[in-house]
């Protein structure tokens, strides 16, 4: 069935919210329940830092409706939507809009931290042999005590998604396909090779900081 309404999310970003779901979970299931072997939540860690970087810089780059100018409002625009004013934006509400600043930040900061961490034992973040004991403690901490704040986010996320769904909002199919009504001209939609070129910077970003840290 060809789903209805306009292209206002790109393929790019679309593959990087669901493989940045998979990663998630591929991370608490090595990190905090020990399903896979620990090297594994390195693993998703690095790809994780791979993909955080890549969706900043296409929050700049990308396709309007990815980009940050485009969805990240004021604190009035924000209070206003929350006392029911109707929102007039083609992707995210001015709350939507915030949430999806913290996730990447809080995600980054678990990324990184993750890079200096250490159990004193016999996992080694690639950072930590760079770092003195006090910095791989703080990071240690910080990347404990994020990980327990980040699914209670993702927990928030999901309710405001389904509220959505109730209302008429079919942002998980638009997630999927890509499509959907909007009340605004159609995002401008780039090329697939700008998104490809950006993801390779990132990934070069992140090798060249684990050769320098030898790991």
């Amino acid at each position: 069935m060809k789903a209805r309404g306009d292209l206002i999310w790109d393929l790019p970003t679309r593959l990087f919210h669901w493989t940045l779901l998979l990663l998630v979970v591929a991370q608490y299931a090595s990190g905090r329940f020990g399903w896979f072997d620990l090297q594994w939540h390195f693993y998703a860690g690095y790809a994780t830092l791979t993909l955080l970087l890549f969706r900043i810089a296409w929050g700049f780059v990308g396709s309007d409706s990815a980009r940050f100018v485009r969805f990240v409002r004021g604190p009035r625009a924000v209070v206003a939507y929350l006392r029911g004013a109707r929102n007039a934006g083609a992707t995210h509400n001015p709350a939507g809009g915030w949430s999806v600043v913290l996730m990447l930040l809080l995600l980054l900061a678990m990324s990184l931290t993750g890079l200096a961490t250490s159990d004193d034992i016999d996992a080694f973040g690639p950072l930590a042999a760079r770092l003195d004991d006090l910095s791989i403690r703080f990071a240690s901490h910080w990347h404990r005590r994020l990980g327990d704040v980040l699914p209670w986010l993702i927990l928030l996320h999901v309710l405001a998604v389904l509220w959505q769904e109730r209302r008429g909002k079919r942002l998980i199919g638009a997630m999927l396909h890509g499509r959907g009504q909007i009340m605004t001209n159609a995002p401008r939609i780039v090329s697939n090779a700008r998104a490809m070129f950006v993801l390779l910077l990132s990934a070069g970003a992140v090798y060249a900081v684990l050769r320098w840290a030898g790991a």
